[in-house]
């Protein structure tokens, strides 16, 4: 059972890559996990009872990761990256301006990148893994076929962004509005969209598999059925959408 507790919390933190104290945090909640566990069993609840019980005090990890960094950083690689400069692949880039930039393909795998700005950014075919996003703005870059992967994204700014075709699996989306974008072939995989707006969006071909999408809101959106049917399963309330 220690080693179902352990991917558990594995699953939890994947959104948020390999951040400095991930190791101490991660240790410490399984310790807790463990003892909560053990006082259960020795209530007499069964295995399963026991687990569940378990998980379900854990509470929400966004709410944990605002107390912890998320994510490595070096003071290597702080010069603003050019079409023909250096690949900003963890680097430190908080607040950094990268408006108008030529970026395509570029890497920033485990880089800093709170609140900066990427804004009308050519950010084609980019890759994010395990990169620290929060609040940053990607205001109409064109955001094509970029990757995100297991990076936190909290509240970060799409506004008129070109989506098509990117990957945010692994994910926290918190926070983050999609509305009025038109969401092509883009998968949200295991991902965290927790308070995330899908408000008069169009999503076709849009994927959501084992993603956490019951408070997301998806107020007049309009959509694929393959998606629709996704996001039922999902129990997302889809009250008020438009399937094509």
């Amino acid at each position: 059972m220690e080693s179902k507790l352990q991917k558990f919390l594995n699953d939890a933190f994947a959104p948020y890559g390999d951040f400095p104290a991930r190791n101490d945090v991660v240790q410490e909640l399984h310790a807790n996990l463990v003892e909560k566990f053990n006082d259960l069993k020795r209530e007499g609840k069964s295995d399963e009872e026991a687990y569940q019980l378990t998980i379900d005090s854990f509470g929400d990890v966004t709410e944990i990761m605002e107390h912890v960094p998320h994510a490595e950083t070096t003071a290597e690689g702080t010069k603003e990256p050019t079409a023909n400069g250096p690949t900003p692949k963890a680097s430190a880039l908080m607040q950094a301006d990268l408006t108008d930039s030529d970026l395509a393909h570029k890497d920033f795998s485990k880089s800093a990148l709170m609140e900066s700005s990427f804004d009308r950014s050519d950010m084609h075919g980019a890759t994010f893994k395990s990169a620290a996003l929060k609040a940053a703005s990607f205001a109409e870059a064109n955001v094509r076929d970029a990757v995100f992967t297991s990076s936190d994204l909290q509240n970060v700014n799409f506004n008129k962004a070109n989506l098509t075709n990117a990957t945010f699996n692994k994910s926290d989306l918190s926070g983050v509005s999609f509305d009025g974008l038109t969401l092509d072939g883009v998968s949200f995989n295991n991902s965290s969209l927790k308070n995330a707006s899908f408000k008069n969006t169009v999503l076709r071909n849009v994927s959501f598999y084992h993603s956490a999408v019951k408070h997301a809101v998806f107020d007049g959106a309009t959509m694929d059925k393959l998606t629709y049917a996704l996001l039922k399963g999902a129990k997302a309330t889809l009250t008020d959408v438009t399937v094509q």
